[in-house]
């Protein structure tokens, strides 16, 4: 049997392929098995870590932003001068300058505070002369009777130097029904002024929002407490105003961040400290819950690596098949069609990989070899048409020519100019067309030409049919094929004055577009194109584009023959209607060759 796969391996390119990735894929699962068992604890354990001081950090950044605004607003109010002078007051008698000073306070500082910061409560002031003054958010009231000397902090006040961050639940507060209200509150407090105290209660309801959002894991924990372990914030608020563990305060107490392991409770502590205040932020981790994530990893990853091998080595066997089969099918045909010379055969290959770009390619090139062959026979048969037609037309100028003379001679004896002027346009015009060996004009050379049918039209039609020309001088030189202005002109005639008798007004003009392009437009104030007709003229140039089986000898579709054949891509024909009367416009984009050609 293993005699018998070696003899297969050696004949068969697909049992090669398939033997060299499944031998790949087995040692690179079976790596990657190993080393995701041997390092999956480390890198869970890290990325926790890494995880929970991130959040840690963030929501740090964020209590600190909260408490530092507090700070400031206070700084801000207790510096000022409005409140140096209340504190100044002698008594607590109203006056007009204390009642001006009372406004001032309130318009500068107080309505901006509780407008950036709605969560705080009230303001308090006491005066060194023992009498106070309160301000309340409109949500809440103090009663008549409060007063700052009953609260417990007022009597070590003396000893802070700073601003006093102060947590705990107050009962002051009243509802709208005069019910007292239980509610954890932030209060900032220190001395001022020789005597004097500043006291903001705020709502810790914003902050608490913050620990709201902190989740690491689904059973884990984040806790600021002060310094004696009061709990501050708690991401469960049935928690808030309670105590932390005393095993976890004194480990904490000193030390500015880290994280240790918690043997007994079986927790991870991650802890920071908020600059601020001084409070301990905590993220509290039941190891439990990290083993889980660690086995479960460990695990998938094992079900994952055998689930990818079963399948890598099924998708192996048929992809290996699919390829060498196509590769078989394509030397096939390249041996048939080397046989037969036949170009119509086609490689059937699907898929969109390395050996359906060899099949498309190979069915491209097939097809391109017989459109050439195709093209080389239709433009010799051209030749032949354009050699026929051009000897016919030397054959028969001659005698045009020699016709138009006498004509021409007759009406100066008959004293007939405006016939001998006809006769003379229209031999120029036979001179002009009939050279065929100058394809290629000048715009000035071009509109000489315009110039003599456009006299005839006049000796027939008077002032019914009137023109303008609108040509810079310098393009009076660039180069454009022959007999491209005329068809457009001789179309307005004859769909406006011809077919409705009216009389028609055409207008030629031309100019170089920001691209480097000659824009050469003929228009007239008819009744324009009509949508079937746009929608025919469309058609023909995307027919003419896709193959050059649709010549036509007359019109506008032999000017868009014409335009394709000698310029291929490079020129833009546009049928269209005036915005402005409605008459049917025409414009011609070329590439700007600029030179002197003599007819």
């Amino acid at each position: 049997m293993l005699t018998y796969m070696m003899k297969n391996m050696r004949r068969s390119l697909k049992w090669k392929l398939i033997s060299i990735i499944v031998t790949i894929l087995i040692f690179t699962v079976a790596l990657i098995g190993l080393l995701s068992y041997m390092q999956t604890t480390s890198y869970v354990r890290k990325d926790i870590d890494h995880l929970s001081v991130q959040i840690l950090k963030q929501a740090n950044m964020n209590l600190d932003r909260y408490y530092s605004g507090y700070e400031l607003a206070y700084l801000m109010f207790s510096n000022s001068l409005e409140v140096r002078e209340w504190m100044r007051a002698a008594s607590p008698q109203l006056t007009s300058d204390s009642i001006r000073n009372y406004e001032r306070m309130k318009e500068n500082y107080l309505n901006r505070m509780f407008l950036q910061y709605p969560e705080i409560l009230s303001v308090s002031l006491y005066n060194p002369r023992g009498f106070e003054q309160h301000f309340t958010n409109a949500a809440y009231t103090l009663p008549l009777t409060y007063s700052i000397k009953n609260e417990p902090y007022f009597v070590t006040s003396g000893n802070f130097e700073k601003i006093k961050f102060i947590t705990g639940i107050s009962e002051n507060y009243l509802d709208s029904a005069n019910q007292k209200m239980k509610i954890p509150v932030l209060t900032l407090f220190k001395q001022v002024d020789n005597g004097g105290y500043l006291k903001i209660d705020i709502s810790l309801t914003p902050s608490q929002r913050v620990m709201d959002q902190i989740s690491i894991t689904n059973s884990g924990a984040a806790v600021v407490m002060d310094e004696k372990g009061t709990i501050i914030h708690h991401s469960d608020a049935k928690e808030v105003m309670g105590h932390m563990d005393d095993r976890i305060v004194d480990t904490v107490k000193g030390k500015k961040e880290g994280s240790f392991f918690d043997k007994s409770g079986k927790e991870l502590i991650i802890f920071q400290t908020i600059p601020i205040t001084g409070w301990k932020i905590i993220a509290i981790l039941p190891y439990e819950e990290i083993g889980k994530s660690i086995y479960y990893t460990r695990n998938v990853t094992i079900i994952v690596a055998i689930g990818a091998l079963i399948i890598s080595v099924i998708l192996t066997y048929f992809a290996a098949s699919s390829i060498t089969r196509r590769i078989s099918s394509l030397r096939k045909l390249m041996k048939t069609m080397q046989l037969t010379n036949d170009f119509g055969v086609r490689a059937q290959v699907s898929g969109t990989d390395e050996v359906a770009d060899l099949g498309n390619s190979f069915n491209n090139l097939l097809g391109h070899l017989a459109q050439s062959i195709h093209d080389h026979a239709e433009t010799r048969v051209l030749q032949h048409r354009a050699v026929i037609s051009a000897l016919q037309s030397q054959i028969n100028s001659h005698f045009l020519y020699n016709t138009l003379e006498t004509i021409n001679s007759m009406a100066v004896i008959a004293r007939q100019p405006h016939i001998g002027h006809v006769s003379v346009n229209l031999a120029n015009m036979l001179r002009y067309t009939s050279d065929y060996k100058h394809v290629q004009v000048t715009v000035g050379e071009e509109l000489q030409h315009l110039e003599n049918y456009l006299k005839i039209m006049k000796v027939r039609y008077k002032d019914e049919v009137t023109y303008e020309v609108d040509m810079p001088p310098e393009l009076l030189t660039a180069i454009c094929t022959k007999a491209l202005l005329q068809p457009l002109v001789e179309n307005c005639i004859k769909h406006g004055r011809e077919t409705t008798g009216e009389s028609v007004h055409i207008r030629i003009s031309g100019r170089l577009t920001e691209e480097g392009k000659l824009t050469l437009s003929v228009r007239d104030n008819g009744a324009g194109f009509t949508e079937e007709t746009l929608q025919r003229l469309s058609q023909e140039q995307a027919d003419l584009q896709a193959s050059h089986d649709h010549f036509k000898q007359v019109g506008l579709s032999n000017l868009i023959y014409r335009m394709r054949m000698f310029y291929h891509q490079e020129a833009i024909l546009h049928f269209g209607n005036s915005a402005v009367d409605g008459g049917a416009v025409v414009e011609i984009t070329l590439p700007f060759w600029k030179g002197e050609v003599t007819a």
